[in-house]
């Protein structure tokens, strides 16, 4: 699995993830041995798609729009 794989993958998980908590909510949630509010566990999930997207799309194929002229 590729990086760029893993970190769709990490991203697609987040969302679940996110949509689970956002169905469920809990007055607190533990992770790595943090502990956070609801409010606060969605900052932290939401930071890590926000994360997701910034290195994809550093990776995936992008277009310039430009226009030329002729004087």
């Amino acid at each position: 699995m590729s990086d760029l794989d893993q970190i769709r993958t990490i991203k697609t998980n987040t969302l679940e993830q996110m949509a689970q908590v956002s169905s469920e909510k809990k007055p607190s949630y533990s992770e790595n041995g943090q502990t956070f509010n609801w409010t606060d566990y969605l900052e932290h999930l939401q930071r890590r798609v926000d994360w997701c997207n910034r290195q994809l799309s550093g990776e995936e194929p992008f277009e310039i729009e430009s226009q030329g002229f002729v004087e």
